[in-house]
């Protein structure tokens, strides 16, 4: 056989990636992030479970606020926000983001805040009264 190869039986760069992607359930990048997502779920999900627990449990707004925040103090955010560490370490490289040619640095950024006791009392905060209007809602 002599000759180019046929164009289906190339692959430059940009495919192989997409191959590599496909053969590998996704880049490195591409898992860590599916892997912080996941995490997110789970740290959404058991908190939500504690706090309306938590909720039947406590009949005062005062010992319900206190309570509440020993438990998400006590909430462990290691395995997401090493996740997360690796993300802002390596993504930029991983995921192949421009860099400025003024500044030397990416043109976006992709990085990530580490997860603690506030982005859980964001979202379930320390009061009795929504904690029982959300069991209601659901």
């Amino acid at each position: 056989m002599t000759g180019p190869l046929p164009q289906r039986l190339r692959l430059g760069p940009v495919e192989l990636d997409r191959y590599l992607a496909g053969q590998l359930q996704g880049l490195a990048y591409m898992r860590r992030l599916r892997a912080i997502e996941d995490e997110e779920v789970r740290n959404l999900r058991e908190p939500e479970e504690a706090w309306r627990t938590l909720a039947d449990d406590v009949v005062d707004e005062a010992a319900f606020a206190v309570a509440w925040r020993e438990v998400t103090a006590g909430w462990s955010f290691t395995r997401i926000n090493d996740l997360i560490a690796k993300h802002n370490a390596y993504y930029g490289i991983e995921a192949r983001v421009p860099m400025s040619p003024r500044t030397g640095g990416y043109s976006t950024s992709w990085q990530r805040e580490p997860y603690d006791e506030r982005w859980v009392l964001a979202r379930f905060p320390p009061s009795l009264r929504r904690a029982r209007e959300r069991r209601e809602e659901s």
